[in-house]
């Protein structure tokens, strides 16, 4: 058996250890970058954003109010959540009240809080949103560019939750 398991067994075995050392190698440069050229997923058309909050109503009144949205539909039979569903043309927000769920405190830094970053909208005319939102009385940030022409403007909705309105910049 000695020299029948060298003649037969241990080249199989070597070529097989071989084979998995090549097959562990790192992909070749080529390989790489064939996956990186594989297309992304297009077509992609802004639907809608969910945003966890405490009060339903008073979020629903504040985006009614400063921005437009209106209640399109509520969903109030699950025993572990409530949302209601905002629309605007074209955009949607979903407003989900979780059972037991609270915004920590204290409230620092915003990338911990409960909701979204922020969420933006972009305008024609900036200044104008900007005029709106203080007829509203509405606090807002504004950023302007070196003309002195307002292009940005953040602002929160009541439970502090950050939007941002801008000129549009998608090409």
């Amino acid at each position: 058996m000695g020299n029948s398991w060298r003649r037969n067994i241990l080249p199989g075995l070597v070529c097989g250890v071989l084979f998995c050392q090549v097959a562990a190698l790192p992909q070749s440069a080529s390989a790489q970058e064939d996956k990186l050229q594989a297309p992304p997923v297009t077509g992609l058309v802004p639907d809608h954003a969910t945003l966890s909050v405490e009060s339903l109503e008073r979020e629903a009144e504040w985006y009614e109010r400063v921005l437009g949205f209106k209640v399109f539909s509520k969903m109030e039979s699950d025993p572990v959540s409530k949302s209601w569903h905002l629309v605007i043309p074209g955009y949607r927000i979903d407003l989900i009240q979780y059972k037991g769920s609270k915004r920590p405190t204290p409230v620092d830094p915003i990338y911990l809080q409960q909701g979204w970053t922020h969420v933006v909208f972009h305008v024609e005319d900036v200044a104008v949103a900007l005029k709106t939102l203080q007829a509203l009385d509405v606090d807002a940030k504004v950023n302007k560019d070196n003309n002195g022409t307002p292009i940005q403007l953040l602002l929160t909705d009541p439970e502090g939750n950050q939007i941002e309105i801008r000129r549009n910049l998608v090409v």
